[in-house]
């Protein structure tokens, strides 16, 4: 191969990875009429659902369809938590894996005009290993972006239990107390989400604490669940549940509290290591001449 031709693969593979990291990075813009769909009910056009799909969702989703769902380890409460479909999470993996497999070959082929030379199975091994990790980085990004959504939606949730209690005492009865609550809180996103559930729920008909376990299953979110029981045991026994939704907040906000205490001793614990590497390295700078002195004299 001359160095003219080097020069030019050199040259696409520097401008393939440039294009995939800037398509990976690059934002999106949200589609606003499955969310309007959603809000009222209706049930969206599959034609124009593709049409608002961009490149790297029709990727993900073209893939989807030919290789077996196991191969995705799909987070489906995660996805459903952050409004992420699963076709840009699937392209989102396949873009990751793409870069994964042409970077080794790309720092291959500059070392190579720099005068290194590697074996050829290199960066065919460094190839299959940066796909595999890079494929299963969104997953663990997901979880991780999961995790901290979850945390706050809990802690927006004590506000609304707040507000629910309030309205209770008030004299609205459960469904009213449940959407006037959703209602206050409108642009948060955690109230938007409950909003939006109470509002499909009173065009199907459904009881909104159905909507708020069917929530709570479909998210990963247990503390929903509690609300839920409270709300249907007050319209069935027209029970008043101010206090009892106070108790239960309480109870609410202290679990939140112990883990954000349980973090923070993880966190310190984790700071202690670099401390203690620095200082075994101050250690070894102050003794390693003296003992390499000793030793060159033994």
């Amino acid at each position: 191969m001359t160095g003219l031709q080097i020069a030019a693969l050199t040259g696409l593979l520097v401008a393939t990875s440039v294009i995939c990291a800037l398509w990976w990075l690059a934002p999106t813009v949200p589609a606003l009429g499955p969310a309007l769909d959603r809000l009222t009910g209706v049930q969206p056009n599959p034609a124009t659902v593709a049409h608002s799909l961009d490149t790297q969702d029709r990727v993900g989703a073209w893939f989807a369809r030919w290789l077996p769902a196991a191969m995705w380890m799909t987070p489906v409460r995660e996805l459903a938590l952050l409004r992420r479909s699963e076709a840009s999470f699937f392209g989102e993996k396949l873009t990751l894996a793409g870069i994964g497999l042409v970077a080794p070959p790309l720092l291959t082929t500059v070392f190579s005009l720099l005068g290194l030379r590697f074996p050829i199975t290199a960066p065919l091994v460094a190839s299959l290993l940066a796909a595999v990790a890079l494929f299963l980085l969104p997953n663990l990004d997901i979880r991780g972006k999961a995790k901290g959504a979850r945390v706050e939606f809990n802690h927006v949730l004590t506000g609304f239990i707040d507000l629910v209690a309030l309205e209770r005492r008030a004299g609205s009865g459960p469904r009213q107390a449940l959407e006037n609550a959703a209602r206050v809180g409108r642009g948060q996103w955690v109230f938007d989400r409950l909003a939006e559930g109470f509002t499909q729920s009173s065009v199907d008909g459904r009881p909104p604490w159905d909507v708020l376990r069917a929530m709570g299953e479909e998210l990963g979110l247990p503390e929903l669940d509690d609300l839920a029981n409270i709300m249907a045991l007050a319209e069935q026994q027209t029970m008043p549940v101010y206090q009892t939704l106070r108790e239960h907040n309480r109870a609410l906000r202290v679990a939140l509290l112990t883990d954000e205490q349980a973090r923070a001793n993880a966190v310190s614990e984790r700071l202690t290591i670099p401390a203690t590497m620095l200082a075994i390295v101050f250690v070894a700078i102050l003794l390693g001449p003296s003992l390499m002195t000793l030793m060159s004299n033994t």
